[in-house]
């Protein structure tokens, strides 16, 4: 038990000298040991306080304070000439190994300030996609290959949600109300459209489509926390109408296909169906309820964020890159 004792003694002893040791080298001046590794180098005091620009004398001063707060010889001095310890050996490759990895720091924390690399995150709606992944998204993805971009899809509700706690940095939206809290960089208005399959019975009307008209389809409608549903229940109440749908999706490409292959009837931005307005598998008609005119796409941040200099570079090429956001 004694044997035990003298043992932990002694653990405790060598532990408390180590961090001593460490403390003490932890404290010593950075000019010490850039001093030390020109002498490695060198060969000399003399050739190293040439290489530093100061007197020999000097450079002996800063080894000599090291090798007294570290109580270990660090060079040996032979004829006109000096060289490491092998203390010194190892304080120098220290010396070089935190230079490295300072170097790397800097050449790392360059790149971030220089928007060379870091990471952005943006929200956006599922009605937005084809538009950003097409063109504005995918140049700056090529321009900036080392930057990393993470994409949530959501609704209204949902995204601002994660721009309140900083879960994005930035979101596109659609009907988003007025919020103190948020600050918009760029807008546009997008009216809301009635889209149904080519010959539908809506369709050969030729007219503006109401409300009133809709009660008589099979309707489908995305669910109440996003922006298009929030804005057709501003409508509806404007109007007195109340619309029941047969489908009902946080989905807007399963409602799409709900109209494009079940007959149905779907009411969303005039955005949001653009690719197949295109292809001709969908035709978008004008409602006749001014409400469902004035909603607007915009691209936003919480008030009073940071951004990083990748994610300031991505608002400013959404801004100026993304139709849909640009006033016409």
């Amino acid at each position: 038990m004694d044997e035990c004792m003298t043992g932990t003694r002694r653990s405790l002893l060598s532990e408390k000298k180590r961090q001593q040791l460490a403390g003490r080298l932890a404290a010593i001046d950075h000019r010490g040991l850039l001093g030390l590794h020109e002498v490695a180098g060198a060969g000399s005091v003399r050739g190293a306080a040439e290489r530093l620009g100061i007197s020999a004398s000097a450079l002996s001063r800063q080894v000599a304070r090291m090798e007294e707060d570290l109580g270990i010889m660090l060079l040996e001095r032979h004829g006109r000439g000096a060289r490491v310890t092998e203390a010194g050996a190892l304080l120098n490759d220290y010396f070089e190994e935190q230079r490295a990895r300072l170097d790397g720091v800097v050449a790392q924390l360059q790149d971030i300030t220089e928007a060379r690399r870091g990471q952005i995150s943006l929200g956006t709606g599922e009605g937005f996609l084809w538009h950003l992944m097409r063109g504005p998204l995918r140049g700056f993805a090529q321009a900036h290959p080392q930057l990393h971009m993470e994409l949530s899809v959501g609704s209204t509700d949902q995204l601002v949600a994660q721009l309140l706690d900083d879960s994005i940095q930035m979101a596109v939206l659609y009907n988003l109300p007025p919020d103190p809290r948020l600050q918009s960089h760029a807008a546009r208005r997008h009216p809301m459209r009635i889209v149904v399959a080519p010959g539908h019975p809506l369709h050969r009307l030729g007219r503006k489509i109401t409300l009133q008209d809709l009660r008589q389809h099979r309707l489908g409608m995305l669910t109440g926390s996003h922006g298009v549903r929030q804005l057709l229940l501003s409508a509806e109440h404007g109007e007195r109408v109340r619309l029941e749908p047969q489908l009902r999706s946080n989905s807007a490409r399963a409602l799409l296909r709900f109209a494009e292959e079940w007959g149905g009837v779907v009411i969303t931005a005039a955005f949001a169906v653009a690719p197949e307005v295109l292809e001709k598998r969908l035709v978008a008609l004008e409602a006749e309820s001014g409400i469902l005119e004035g909603a607007e796409a915009q691209l936003v941040t919480r008030r009073g964020r940071r951004l990083s200099p990748a994610a300031q570079q991505l608002l400013r090429h959404l801004a100026a890159h993304t139709p849909i956001l640009r006033a016409s």
